[in-house]
């Protein structure tokens, strides 16, 4: 009896060569690195030509002039001066001006009658405040109605390092539009270090014997604080900040450059920390940082990047994710040296 062999059906497809097997392996991983990248979140870097008035909410620029700080409901359009303000100056007018008193209680009115009387003399409402002749002695508060002027060598150098004394011109007119807002330093890195023939006396004695229960018995609820990363011995270096938000339970440490925290920020930190869950009612505080997100390439706009950070927080234009995911270059910064402050004459 003869045997039927029966052979194995034909296979449906044709069996690859090692040359096709190859070229759909690389096929499938540029497809596989493709997508990972795609779901990967990118950082994007914020442009110049998208302006600045999204990370400014408190600046009003008049004629040229930028205004000190106001909450956003408290801006005018056609001034820099508060109705309280324009008040004054109506007041210290019609002391000197008998005949051509100002009677009105409309600040808008006032303001167009000051113009009037002034404009032989005055180009810009700033001017009026020398104008010792006209209103006499004036206030340290009708002067603060302007942000600061900066140094005249910003002038030859426009990426000259900020000084101590620049960051305390900003932070204080701050301090006067938020009332709930407290700026500490900016102090060396060393501030809780004994001073030398000091007995007991700290370098920063408002962060070495930092209270948060006395901060919110005087209403401050927000804490902007800047450090430079040289002890008090030394020159300066590098400004870094930290940002207390009791309200949100927050606080937030920010490095242009993207470095680690000091350890003594960290013993900072973990003091207000303590103090936050002793404090009734209780504060719980979760911590973050902008470690290893380098915002600044170059080495001028430290002190221009601390005050954008507290400002940004406290006017709460941005929050801690979108420092991660959007990265600011040192050219879009130092555009902040033209709103921050006045340029001299």
């Amino acid at each position: 009896m003869t045997r039927r062999i029966i052979q194995n059906p034909k296979p449906k497809y044709k069996k690859r060569t090692l040359k096709q097997k190859r070229k759909q392996y690389y096929k499938k991983k540029t497809k596989f690195r493709k997508t990972n990248i795609t779901k990967r979140k990118r950082k994007r870097i914020v442009k110049i030509k998208e302006g600045t008035k999204k990370y400014n909410k408190s600046i009003k620029k008049i004629n040229g002039v930028n205004c000190a700080p106001k909450k956003p409901n408290e801006i005018n359009d056609y001034t820099c001066y508060s109705k309280d303000s324009l008040f004054e100056l109506r007041d210290l007018w019609n002391a000197r001006h008998h005949d051509e008193k100002i009677k009105s209680n409309n600040p808008r009115v006032i303001h167009k009658m000051l113009q009037k009387y002034l404009k032989s003399v005055c180009d810009s409402e700033k001017c009026w405040l020398n104008q010792n002749a006209y209103f006499g002695k004036i206030s340290d508060e009708l002067k603060d109605s302007f942000a600061p002027l900066y140094p005249t060598s910003w002038l030859k150098n426009k990426n000259e390092w900020l000084s101590s004394h620049d960051i305390i011109n900003v932070m204080y007119q701050y301090e006067l539009a938020y009332p709930s807002f407290s700026f500490i330093g900016p102090s060396p890195i060393d501030f809780d270090k004994e001073k030398v023939n000091e007995n007991g006396v700290c370098v920063w004695e408002e962060l070495c014997n930092f209270n948060l229960g006395q901060m919110l018995s005087k209403g401050k609820n927000q804490i902007g604080i800047i450090f430079n990363t040289d002890p008090h011995t030394k020159g300066g270096e590098h400004w870094i900040s930290l940002y207390i938000d009791v309200p949100e339970n927050k606080i937030l440490y920010f490095d242009s450059g993207g470095s680690e925290m000091p350890k003594e920020i960290k013993h900072l930190v973990n003091k207000i920390i303590l103090q936050g869950s002793q404090h009734k009612p209780k504060v719980n505080f979760e911590m973050d940082t902008t470690t290893g997100i380098h915002h600044q390439l170059e080495n001028s706009e430290c002190g221009i990047y601390s005050l954008f950070f507290i400002i940004n927080m406290l006017e709460e234009n941005i929050d801690k994710k979108y420092l991660k995911n959007n990265l600011f270059r040192d050219k879009y910064v130092n555009q902040f040296r033209d709103i921050y402050y006045n340029r001299p004459k």
